[in-house]
């Protein structure tokens, strides 16, 4: 296994970054990345990463703090440990470079770079200010397939398009958040009559324990749709998960796509692009019926869906529901009347 260190340098907001594109069978082709190398025989990784740092820029730097370590698995690639370092305190001018070409990016560019997936992941730990001890990066080709950090697995989604159209990059769930990027999600209603033959929308109650909207009655069902996966599967997934729901394929009625976005600050703030594809599928079981996703649900209700119209609409209740989701599915519900 490839032992190796990997440094970003700061300087008066910029960081400074290598695009490759000058040595020959480089895995790292036409990617931005930073600055390190091997680490040789009888070297510390600091020691490794200023020569790294002095070889490849012609500067030295006066602070550098171990952020951790990142183990690369790949299908095409040596496997690799990689120790990541931070920079401050750059001194000396900067020299050309027989590996890439290197600029000073300002940090709020760099995530638009053409970057390895897996470097977003660390990178973001790394602006933050979030060090890790280990995260493992799995690859197959260029596309990240695995990400765990110190033990923990992160969500990986597609990154999508502002138009819907995939983008090709693949990143963790935080990242996507963090950064505001486009991704798809699935919502699926379920549907049903009342004694009265009114149709009905079968609501949850979020978990207590949910970052965003603990104890608030939401959609039957829904989520975000993992990396590679169809939002058809995603629906599935989504029903039987939270809900207990095993429905065939040819079930859910296909809506739409519903465009959805939402800004709040959370921690490091929290910023939602969402592409939802929205599904329904009717459903005449009882409340009690359902086997319920503790940590995601706490309970379910039917709802008359007029009443709950005009309950979203004078916000009546504790919910995070919109009228215009609602008016988007009003067609589907009508005609099944």
């Amino acid at each position: 296994m490839k032992n190796a260190t990997l440094c970003y340098i700061e300087r008066d907001g910029k960081i400074l970054m290598m695009f490759r594109n000058k040595k020959p069978n480089d895995p790292n082709e036409g990617k931005w990345i930073g600055v390190g190398g091997k680490v040789e025989p009888g070297e510390t990784v600091e020691q490794c990463a200023r020569r790294e740092i002095l070889e490849e820029t012609g500067l030295t730097v006066r602070e550098l703090t171990a952020w951790g370590d990142v183990w690369f698995r790949s299908d095409v690639w040596e496997d690799e440990v990689m120790h990541l370092f931070a920079a401050s305190g750059a001194e000396g001018e900067l020299s050309g470079c027989d590996e890439g070409e290197l600029h000073w990016i300002e940090k709020d560019e760099v995530f638009s770079l053409r970057l390895w997936d897996g470097d977003r992941v660390f990178l973001k730990y790394l602006m933050q200010g979030v060090k890790f001890d280990r995260m493992e990066l799995e690859y197959h080709g260029d596309r990240l397939c695995r990400c765990v950090v110190d033990g923990n697995e992160e969500e990986l989604l597609d990154v999508n398009l502002r138009n819907g159209e995939p983008s090709g990059m693949v990143v963790s769930r935080d990242f996507v958040h963090w950064k505001g990027q486009w991704h798809p999600t699935v919502h699926v209603w379920l549907t049903g009559r009342d004694p009265q033959g009114k149709p009905t929308l079968l609501l949850q109650l979020r978990a207590a324990g949910k970052r965003l909207y603990p104890s608030h009655w939401d959609i039957s069902a829904a989520g975000h749709i993992p990396a590679g996966e169809r939002p058809l599967n995603g629906a599935l997934r989504e029903l039987e998960e939270e809900l207990g729901v095993h429905a065939a394929p040819d079930d859910p009625v296909y809506a739409g796509v519903l465009i959805m976005t939402y800004d709040d600050d959370i921690g490091q703030g929290y910023h939602d692009r969402e592409h939802c594809y929205v599904y329904l599928l009717h459903s005449d079981a009882d409340e009690s019926e359902f086997t319920l996703q503790a940590s995601e649900v706490e309970k379910v209700m039917w709802m008359p869906f007029d009443e709950l119209y005009e309950a979203v609409r004078r916000n009546t209740f504790h919910h995070c529901l919109f009228t215009r989701e609602l008016d988007f599915i009003r067609p589907f519900i009508e005609g099944q009347l």
